[in-house]
């Protein structure tokens, strides 16, 4: 066979499997992207943030592609019999499934953009439509009801972005806020601190839930604040007065799972069409189904009386369309039934009827299936400059991942049970010292401002011994602070692990602390920089890295495990002269050797100073939460969440934002 008879044979293969090989990965994708979409709600994994983003972005170029070619060839005698409904299978594909709607935040300011592409594509999708009739298709009937579900679903994708956009989110939410202020507004502060707890369950009508749904609607009441701060708002005293007193009774790992529940309902208002049950959505749903299975029931009928309309494929095909929709709707459904919206609404009928169906529901393995891993892996990735920079030139190959520019990340450690009661305790130690009972009237001496500006220099004010350390927490730059403080921390981790004769295993709980948070704050700043405070980070952290390679050879002997004197003049005059002029490095040697130092003097050793460098690391840790903005924090759910949000959203429910509005009611 020759080459002209090979290319006539390609293209005749090419034309005759086109659209049926774009069709079926329209019809790919929306399986994938429903069943894939949604973990990125509990999960930071990379390939599955990477596919998600890629079926996204595909998804809609391959419907439209598909409608452009369906438009084309539809009712040509030459090209054969298209089924008329192709069509508006299409514009249900270009509505998106529940579980993905927005990739990004920026999707959801594209609103308009959408409300435009919904008019072309169901003008096109109409054209098609036409097409057929001129084609005298028999089975055109069919495309009726699928061309109403094709609306109603890309309305509906259309209508959740357009609320999810800040201007639309911020209008709807000053109503929400308005019934905040008169639900808590009639008491004073001190009224609340008095309040028992059966009166306090009564005001934020707590009362008459099931013991096991509790925590559900106290999270549904911490995201009602959740929503007001994202917008920008402020609340008064009396409405986090009451997410304090409910915090301040829970264990860690309670309050932790309090803002799991209550980021997993953010991220479904901003980025899936899953929120809270309503009639109209229920309506929707039906409705859709309803569509397909009596579209699919007409084309079963037609086939069998007009069996020769459309070739094997075509039908094949066909079968695989309709009852891939059905299945996409029953599997949203369900989603949406075992949801934590559907247990809320449930629970919240306050019907022994209902809370019998929750009790069972819970008991169910199915939901414990569905919902497994659904809300936070409790990971936080972890970078180390010193031991990256020292690997870096034992690298021989280039793998994707660090072509993609993600190699920063060299493990991820467990947000353990006791590391979330080390944080959880600080704040609200943190919290004492701002209360509200014993405030002045005097808007000047409100301390709350200086108490989120703590950077580690409260922890030094306490004994007179460490004074000599608040320059360290004190530059002008925070990431010059984290990075210092990185850096000696990781030295004197391996000062001591060479004191203990080189056995790393005997170590203290709050130096497993102090590295894994020094780790993953500098994670932050390689990778997300915009969840830290604004400075030169990546310039600082870049020339950092330089000066630790003009230094490899002594900062190889600082943390090897053979004997060392810190007070080699030759190696700190060396680092002192570096012309690296914003590095961290000097800075972090210096107090590296300084802690070394307080380590030996009287009273003190290793676990008191681990103590007070483990305290440090929490207080950069709050510094940064509450000085990064709610957007910022917003975007961090699509990757899993970031401990840095949770501590964040813990400090707003605790009164620990500006946002928090203070008044002068102290009656």
């Amino acid at each position: 066979m020759g080459i002209p008879q090979v290319s006539e044979t390609v293209e005749r293969l090419w034309n005759g499997w086109e659209l049926r090989m774009v069709m079926l990965l329209s019809l790919y994708l929306q399986i994938f992207l429903i069943l894939f979409g949604r973990r990125r709600k509990y999960t930071a994994g990379f390939w599955i943030g990477k596919l998600v983003w890629l079926a996204y972005l595909s998804a809609d170029w391959v419907a439209t592609f598909s409608l452009g070619i369906l438009a084309q060839k539809i009712g040509d005698s030459n090209r054969g019999s298209i089924p008329a409904f192709w069509a508006p299978v299409l514009l249900v594909h270009l509505g998106g499934p529940d579980t993905i709607t927005a990739y990004s935040m920026e999707d959801n300011e594209l609103w308009l953009r959408h409300q435009l592409v919904l008019v072309s594509q169901v003008v096109v999708a109409f054209y098609a439509f036409t097409r057929s009739w001129w084609g005298k298709d028999p089975l055109l009937f069919v495309a009726i009801p699928i061309f109403v579900a094709g609306i109603i679903k890309y309305g509906e994708r259309n209508w959740v972005l357009r609320s999810a956009s800040s201007e639309q989110y911020r209008n709807s939410v000053y109503s929400e806020m308005n019934e905040l202020d008169s639900k808590f507004d009639k008491f004073s502060n001190s009224e609340f601190f008095e309040m028992t707890d059966e009166r306090l369950v009564r005001e934020v009508d707590l009362n008459g839930i099931i013991t096991e749904a509790t925590f559900l609607h106290e999270a549904d009441l911490f995201f009602q604040m959740y929503r007001v701060l994202y917008a920008d708002l402020v609340l008064g005293d009396s409405i986090h007065l009451a997410t304090h007193i409910i915090l301040r009774k829970k264990s860690a790992m309670q309050a932790f799972e309090l803002i799991e529940v209550e980021m997993g309902f953010m991220y479904d208002v901003l980025y899936t069409k899953l929120a809270k049950v309503r009639k109209s959505r229920v309506i929707f749903r039906a409705s859709i189904f309803l569509c397909f299975v009596s579209a699919l029931l007409a084309f079963s009928l037609g086939i069998s009386k007009n069996n020769h309309a459309y070739s094997t494929a075509e039908i094949t095909i066909s079968y695989l369309l309709l009852y891939g929709a059905i299945v996409i709707e029953i599997y949203s459904v369900v989603l949406l039934l075992f949801s934590d919206w559907a247990m809320l609404w449930l629970t919240g009928k306050r019907k022994p009827l209902f809370d019998s169906v929750y009790r069972t529901i819970c008991s169910s393995g199915f939901l414990s299936f569905l919902q497994h891993d659904k809300r936070w892996e409790s990971t936080m990735a972890q970078h180390n400059l010193i031991s990256f920079q020292r690997s870096k030139a034992k690298l021989t190959s280039i793998s994707l991942k660090k072509l993609l520019g993600k190699s920063n990340i060299q493990s991820s450690k467990v947000v353990g049970a006791d590391l979330k009661k080390f944080i959880f305790q600080h704040l609200l130690d943190k919290r004492t010292r701002y209360n509200l009972r014993m405030r002045s009237h005097d808007p000047g001496s409100n301390d709350l401002h200086e108490i989120l500006s703590e950077r580690g220099d409260e922890v030094f004010g306490r004994e007179e011994s460490l004074e000599n350390f608040v320059w360290s927490v004190k530059f002008p730059d925070f990431n010059e602070s984290l990075l210092a403080w990185h850096i000696a921390t990781d030295i004197c981790y391996h000062d001591d692990v060479r004191i203990n004769g080189g056995n790393a295993k005997i170590i203290h709980q709050n130096t497993e602390t102090s590295i894994e948070l020094s780790n993953y704050m500098v994670y932050l700043l390689v990778d997300y920089p915009f969840l830290l405070p604004r400075g030169i980070g990546k310039e600082r952290y870049s020339q950092t890295c330089s000066a630790v390679d003009d230094h490899a050879e002594l900062l190889d002997r600082i943390i090897s495990v053979q004997p060392f004197s810190w007070y080699e003049s030759a190696i700190t005059f060396d680092i002192e002269k570096s012309t690296r002029k914003v590095s961290a490095l000097w800075a972090g040697v210096k107090l590296a050797k300084s802690l070394q130092a307080l380590g030996t003097q009287d009273g003190w050793g290793n676990e008191r100073k681990w103590k007070i460098i483990s305290e440090v690391w929490v207080e950069m840790l709050t510094y940064a939460a509450s000085h990064c903005g709610w957007k910022e924090h917003a975007q961090t759910l699509t990757r899993g969440g970031e401990l840095l949000s949770h501590v964040c959203l813990l400090m707003a429910h605790l009164g620990l934002s500006e946002q928090c509005l203070t008044t002068s009611r102290l009656d």
